[in-house]
């Protein structure tokens, strides 16, 4: 791979500016897997669910306000789709995703999202555990990637349109690729050979190259 060499320089220029942020960013992901009640790593679950197809943003404010509301143990699906009506767009599909997957974890492993980790110890393996789980409601690769490096996994990568966009820009896959399912592994590999040669693991490079396309760090 031959990297432009004002393009990395540039990826390490913002890496040192935001290092930081970006540090403790990832430590608080860690910390949220290591201290972490299972109700904590249930709303990550539900921020990555909220975020597809929608913004960060949108989904982490929406996340915050069911904190603040705390009936997620007890709400049934018709309560969360109608809270999720006043501050999210997809509140029907969405709303039944979170209540379903919470009802599953909770028939299964007594709501403790670590239960269900410990199935796999291989981050990857975990990835597609549950992408592939058709309990764990709208979890795809992406999502599934976002929430486990949200607690703390530093070895795969998130794919959403930013980071796509920014691969295209440094030539790491073609103008007009298109992800699918089929091939986000070997996208990732791409991404990951990158990233062990900017010495970045993947968790620092994807918000390195989110705050690039978007100025924001956000999770």
């Amino acid at each position: 791979m031959n990297l432009d060499p004002k393009e990395l320089s540039y990826i390490i220029k913002i890496y040192k500016e935001k290092k930081g942020i970006i540090d403790k960013k990832i430590n608080s992901f860690e910390d949220i897997y290591k201290n972490g009640s299972p109700l904590d790593l249930f709303y990550e679950l539900i921020f990555c669910i909220l975020a597809a197809g929608t913004s960060a943003e949108l989904a982490f404010k929406t996340t915050e306000k069911l904190k603040l509301k705390k009936f997620l143990l007890t709400a049934n699906q018709n309560d969360i789709i109608a809270f999720l009506k006043t501050c999210y767009r997809f509140y029907n599909v969405r709303g039944k995703y979170i209540f379903l997957t919470r009802e599953y974890l909770t028939k299964n492993y007594n709501f403790d999202l670590k239960n269900y980790l410990n199935k796999e110890k291989n981050e990857i393996a975990l990835r597609n555990l549950l992408a592939n789980d058709i309990n764990i409601k709208g979890i795809g690769m992406k999502a599934a990637s976002h929430f486990l490096r949200n607690i703390g996994f530093k070895n795969i990568a998130i794919l959403d349109k930013h980071i796509l966009n920014k691969m295209k820009e440094i030539k790491l896959i073609p103008s007009n690729f298109k992800l699918t399912r089929n091939n986000y592994i070997i996208v990732e590999s791409k991404l990951r050979n990158f990233a062990k040669k900017t010495n970045f693991n993947l968790a620092e490079l994807d918000l390195i190259l989110w705050f690039m396309k978007t100025g924001k760090i956000i999770k």
